[in-house]
């Protein structure tokens, strides 16, 4: 392995530490967990934020929203339910339907995880402090294009 080959790999393997390093910080913050200490997931919690911004939505709009099936929606709903952060309501208008609030722990949730986007946020800026607008430039695109190019073999 040449010494171009091997800064590639070190760079990968950099990438990699950084990857896991978060996914340890997004399992171990307390600010995506519920009050009794459940961990909230991914899809869990940006159904709880889609709800808090557009309280009393429906199950098939939700769906909609997210670009996902009602039947993705409704089995995450289930389980936010059980830990207390989601309630339905029958529509009054269409009672085939059902509303989707958040309960007071699901508001509390919400606020936690715009927290946890504000902390990481600061943390990640901190990293980048010193950096020139052409090394932030460069990130960003390299960010972007390991982004798009694991969904594109995701979707094979």
């Amino acid at each position: 392995m040449n010494a171009g080959e091997w800064q590639k790999q070190e760079l990968s393997d950099a990438f990699l530490g950084a990857v896991y390093a978060y996914m340890d910080y997004e399992k171990t913050t307390h600010l995506l967990k519920t009050k009794d200490g459940k961990q909230i997931y991914y899809a869990e919690i940006h159904i709880v934020s889609a709800i808090h911004d557009h309280e009393g939505i429906h199950v098939s709009g939700l769906a909609d929203l997210l670009g996902v099936t009602i039947g993705a929606v409704s089995q995450i709903l289930k389980k936010l339910e059980k830990k207390g952060l989601v309630k339905k309501e029958r529509d009054a208008r269409n009672q085939s339907r059902f509303l989707l609030r958040l309960t007071p722990d699901g508001e509390v949730t919400h606020f936690n995880h715009l927290k946890f986007h504000e902390e990481f946020d600061e943390l990640f800026c901190k990293a980048l402090k010193g950096g020139s607008v052409e090394q932030v430039a460069f990130l960003k695109h390299f960010l972007n294009q390991i982004e798009h190019r694991l969904q594109k073999v995701a979707k094979k």
